[in-house]
């Protein structure tokens, strides 16, 4: 006879349980659960094919039932039943032989070792007058006892509650799809391969990021002349910057992204557009030398609009 764990007992009846309520996919996932930690145990493969609606699937389930356990009656009765040589009926199932008043009269005597091995179910009614009964019963709760709490280790196991690693006050069902670390619905951000947690996610933009502090300088000292060029020119040109901006700030988008070898930084693109903002806003500031307050007034217009387009172009190229 096999010998269970207390684990797999408790998934066992969990598997009964859930089977017996007509859950079917639940009831799957526990039987091979079990099948996977102990596959030796002939009732999980018994009650995993009760569940399967596949016939070859129960018939292969049956079998290897029978394999592990040759003379299983249930597994034989069931695989009849499939293959259509006895019809399904209910299971009768034998009851041992009530004994006699006789033998009643002299129980056997029992130890305390004995009974308490078994560890379940109460204390037969023949020990009961047994000068012995108390000692056995004490030894019979503490050894039930010590199985129960087994037990409901076990279905702490089971049930385990995950907290975020970023929040630890935070339940979650959600780990990370790269380092299967507990995240929260706060920290999840979803990717095209699923959920990950911020740190992963940095540690993926660091691969992608690979510009250094020379390609920094190297943006600005580029990206500062032509902004301020196309700046002056937005004064100027007036109406026609509205056609305009849009293609300047895309020319110095590009030209740095080219001179910083293709390489992208995590705060280049901002860099670039700041740098479009001030050369931008000095060509303006400057028309109030040359033409007054008048020529304030439009050339912070026209500046505006220049401004605004090409800081997004050039922020688009350079991301």
């Amino acid at each position: 006879m096999e010998t269970l764990s207390p684990r797999i007992r408790l998934l066992m009846r969990q598997a009964n349980k859930v089977a017996e309520s007509g859950k079917r996919s639940a009831a799957t996932k526990l039987y091979n659960q079990v099948i996977e930690e102990a596959p030796e145990t002939v009732d999980a493969w018994i009650g995993l094919a009760g569940v399967y609606r596949d016939s070859d699937e129960k018939e292969a389930a049956l079998e290897k039932a029978l394999e592990l356990d040759p003379g299983n009656a249930r597994a034989t009765r069931q695989l009849a039943i499939l293959h259509g040589e006895i019809v399904d009926e209910p299971e009768i199932v034998e009851v041992d032989e009530i004994p006699d008043q006789t033998q009643l009269d002299e129980p056997e005597t029992l130890n305390a070792g004995e009974l308490a091995s078994s560890a379940v179910g109460p204390i037969p009614a023949v020990v009961q007058d047994n000068p012995q009964t108390a000692e056995i019963q004490h030894v019979h709760k503490n050894a039930e006892t010590s199985l129960l709490d087994e037990d409901e280790h076990d279905l702490e196991y089971v049930e385990e509650v995950l907290y975020c690693a970023n929040h630890p006050k935070r339940e979650t069902h959600l780990r990370c799809n790269r380092c299967s670390k507990p995240i929260c619905t706060s920290c999840a951000q979803r990717t095209p391969v699923g959920y990950r947690c911020p740190q992963c996610i940095r540690e993926q933009e660091e691969k992608y990021y690979s510009a250094t502090i020379i390609d920094y300088l190297l943006a600005v000292l580029i990206a500062l002349p032509l902004s301020l060029i196309a700046g002056y020119l937005a004064t100027f040109v007036g109406f026609f910057v509205i056609f305009l901006a849009a293609a300047a700030g895309s020319l110095i988008g590009r030209l740095v992204f080219r001179a910083v070898g293709r390489r992208r930084g995590r705060w280049m693109p901002q860099l670039v557009g700041v740098i479009v903002v001030i050369g931008g806003i000095l060509p303006a500031a400057s028309s109030l030398i040359i033409f007054g307050s008048f020529g304030l007034s439009i050339g912070l217009l026209w500046s505006g609009i220049y401004v605004v387009m090409a800081t997004g172009a050039a922020y688009y190229q350079m991301r």
